[in-house]
């Protein structure tokens, strides 16, 4: 009983330690020095010719090496905070990725289409709420995974789990190739799993207590800004 306390504690309280290593972490991730772009153009670039390729293996590596969930995360730890600052920040890396995920898949098709039967894996009808639904379990997992280091193995599965960046790759195909239909199927199905995603890591950093960590955010914003 004493061991299965213990263990129930570390999983569902996060320490000061814990706390701040996170949203440290979360801030310095979705920055230019910590690499985030370099990651996202390169997912991308895997991606996109992964799609085209019809190449499952191709996909799935770039679904790895993408960073999106970094804004995602930042965006719900900012709401659950209270934190306009780490909004705001959160929600210009978001848009600045989705443009630069948007552009860099449309130009690349318009390289690489021609060789290729595009043939997209993108469903014609969209169901939303199951999504939604795997994209908040992947959340759940994947905020747990960013306070707790013992699950950080963890994120890498939740990359794969979550459709993120080849719904928006799948959107700049559909933009080259002017098929309104893929652009605007892969566009909702990319929103599902950002509602999914930001409902969950909502829920979990307020069950571990993250409400009080605004200064935080806020400092190491002013520090990696300045």
């Amino acid at each position: 009983m004493r061991f299965f306390n213990h263990h129930k504690e570390n999983i569902l309280i996060a320490s000061r330690r814990e706390k701040h290593d996170a949203v440290v972490h979360l801030i310095d991730q979705g920055t230019l020095g910590g690499g985030y772009y370099m990651l996202l153009l390169l997912a991308i670039l895997i991606i996109t010719p992964g799609l085209l390729l019809e190449n499952v293996s191709v996909v799935i590596g770039g679904m790895i090496l993408a960073p999106l969930m970094v804004p995602l995360l930042s965006l719900s730890l900012a709401l659950v905070e209270g934190s306009m600052q780490g909004f705001l920040r959160a929600l210009k890396i978001l848009i600045v990725s989705i443009l630069m995920t948007l552009g860099t898949s449309a130009l690349l098709t318009l390289f690489l289409a021609h060789t290729y039967n595009v043939v997209m894996w993108i469903p014609e009808e969209i169901s939303p709420g199951i999504y939604i639904f795997i994209a908040f379990c992947s959340g759940i997992a994947g905020s747990f995974a960013w306070v707790k280091k013992d699950l950080s193995a963890s994120i890498a599965g939740v990359a794969v789990a979550v459709s993120l960046l080849p719904p928006l790759c799948a959107a700049g195909i559909g933009l080259a190739l002017l098929e309104l239909d893929l652009v605007r199927n892969s566009l909702v199905l990319f929103a599902a799993n950002l509602v999914g995603i930001c409902m969950a890591a909502f829920l979990v950093f307020w069950t571990l207590g993250f409400p009080d960590s605004a200064r935080i955010e806020e400092k190491e914003i002013e520090k990696v800004e300045s």
